[in-house]
């Protein structure tokens, strides 16, 4: 039986996926900063860390994916769709709301290939990394199912 959420479970994913892109995108300040500084608004501070612009874009975009989230992985919207349609139905609405706030948003140049090129291969590692994270998630999550069914069984066996 899966657990009704509520608001603020999706404020809760909003948050967490916020936090870590913040946290990623702090130490690719650190490290790339100064050398990008006049390349991408995003580091425009140099080293020195995000402006409240660039973390407001990408709160944004985490609210947007969480939504999509919702839309693609819940019945409310699509029902009829395989697991295996929601999530490339997924990754296509969020390749393209990312890709439309580094246009509107000039995170990188546009017309250049190497920004690009970086840019989807972090996306693949990132979505690599979660499928990885998920997959682990519910193993355990099943174990525990299973050890609370035994022992379900083993007590039901005991009363009889």
């Amino acid at each position: 039986m899966e657990k009704r959420r509520t608001l603020f479970d999706y404020l809760g994913q909003v948050f967490m996926l916020f936090g870590w892109i913040i946290f990623i995108l702090n130490i690719f300040c650190r490290i790339f900063g100064e050398s990008a500084r006049g390349y991408s608004t995003m580091f425009v501070l140099g080293n020195e860390g995000l402006s409240v612009d660039i973390m407001l874009q990408f709160f944004f975009v985490e609210v947007s994916i969480v939504i999509i989230r919702y839309l693609f992985f819940t019945d409310a919207i699509i029902k009829a769709l395989s697991i295996t349609k929601r999530t490339i139905g997924m990754i296509i609405s969020t390749m393209s709301i990312i890709t439309t706030f580094i246009i509107t948003f000039h995170w990188f140049p546009i017309d250049q290939w190497q920004p690009w090129a970086l840019f989807f291969l972090c996306f693949i590692i990132s979505f690599f990394f979660s499928v990885l994270i998920i997959t682990w998630k519910e193993r355990i999550e099943n174990k525990k199912m299973e050890e609370a069914l035994k022992k379900l069984k083993e007590s039901k066996g005991r009363i009889k």
